[in-house]
């Protein structure tokens, strides 16, 4: 098959690492070239090898000589092009024989109407990282016979149990909690916050590591209401971090710390949950939401109350996907860790006198995803698409 993979690929953002890790794999078994939405992220610390691989994937030439004319070029048309974006790319393939495969993250249990119909209209394929985000697309309407599930891989070679390096300013002694992304509504920041403001004291042994990420989805408060509220409590310290990280130096930090703490409200996979869990990790997050996928004995999962949201209200939706929220009920409703779960849960892991049982669990548990695995998949759901009958798009 020859293979068009439209997204970015040059920064640390996690659809940006799923384009390169499948770009990649892919061109193992496939012709792939890339169009890329990016360039170069002088600032992104990405592995120079790969993205050595990727420049090569993106001016690779497929065009080839005519059998004819040596100065006529004959171009190659793509059998699948790939179109994996936030918001979706919904320009036309560069053939009417090219078959449209979409991957979408999407982390809201309702669905856009715009998109829906546009996958619907001319999309051959719709893959997404989980069963959560395909039953809320199922809901919406979609043909079943389109959608398609592959989830999120891992580096193993990275993200793994042996010996952690030291990481500046992370006590390994000190018992660590981690948290690892925006402090968008929908991931919960807020109520992580709330829950260590009652939980713990600058007397306990524990540490709450806050691992934001600026550079993805901008500047925000979020180090204030740290200093406020350390400043005004007596809880235990927080260490806040906003810099650049290798994966590298991200899985040193996960292999110091004991667990990761993710109560969110709303996400469609949960890839530094799974990172966190390969590195050792006991993970601590939101019960019945796609993370169940991939830890679904190990860990503790928070009781989760259901609560309504205006999702257009700017504090709730940080991110609108172009014009699509116009087109979406404005009403919907999440389930929320509740704060006293969430702070029971990590008093419970510090405090149990058999709470090696937890880390011997982790442990043992073996994670299916790594990226060898995921493009094995990938490519199964790519070779079924392209024997299927391409979907009659009409204007």
């Amino acid at each position: 098959m020859i293979i068009e993979i439209i997204g970015k690929f040059y920064d640390n953002q996690s659809l940006t690492i799923i384009n390169r890790e499948m770009a990649i794999g892919l061109s193992k078994l496939h012709d792939v070239y890339i169009t890329p939405l990016d360039q170069i992220d002088a600032e992104a610390k990405v592995s120079k090898n790969k993205i050595k691989k990727i420049k090569e994937l993106e001016q690779k030439d497929l065009s080839r000589p005519s059998d004819i004319d040596e100065d006529i070029k004959e171009d190659i048309i793509p059998d699948i092009q790939i179109r994996h974006s936030y918001p979706p790319v919904w320009r036309w393939p560069v053939d009417e024989k090219t078959k449209v495969v979409f991957i979408q993250p999407w982390e809201w249990q309702k669905i856009p109407f715009e998109w829906q119909y546009k996958w619907e209209q001319f999309a051959d394929a719709l893959i997404v990282p989980s069963m959560w985000e395909a039953d809320n697309i199922l809901n919406s309407g979609l043909n079943p016979n389109k959608l398609f599930i592959v989830p999120n891989g891992y580096d193993p070679k990275i993200f793994n149990r042996e010996p952690a390096a030291p990481v500046q300013g992370i006590d390994p002694d000190k018992f660590n909690f981690v948290y690892v992304g925006c402090p968008q509504w929908r991931k919960g920041l807020d109520i992580l916050l709330n829950a260590w403001s009652k939980t713990f004291t600058s007397g306990d042994n524990a540490r709450l590591i806050i691992k934001d990420t600026p550079q993805v989805y901008g500047g925000n408060n979020i180090l204030n209401e740290i200093v406020k509220l350390q400043y005004n409590s007596s809880c235990a310290p927080i260490l806040y971090l906003d810099d650049n990280l290798s994966h590298e130096e991200l899985a040193s930090i996960y292999k110091n710390s004991k667990c990761i703490v993710h109560p969110y409200r709303a996400e469609g996979f949960g890839m530094h949950i799974q990172e966190a869990v390969a590195c050792g990790c006991v993970p601590l997050v939101s019960s019945n939401g796609p993370s169940d996928e991939f830890t679904p004995d190990v860990g503790i999962k928070f009781e989760m109350t259901t609560q309504n949201i205006n999702i257009n209200a700017p504090e709730v939706f940080a991110l609108k996907p172009g014009d699509a929220t116009t087109l979406m009920s404005t009403h919907t409703s999440v389930q929320e860790p509740t704060i006293d779960s969430v702070s029971n849960a990590m008093r419970h892991l510090y405090m149990h006198h058999e709470k090696d049982q937890f880390f011997d669990k982790v442990n043992n548990f073996k994670l299916e995803n790594s990226w060898e695995n995921v493009i094995v998949k990938y490519n199964e759901v790519l070779t079924t698409v392209n024997a299927n009958s391409k979907t009659n798009r009409n204007n």
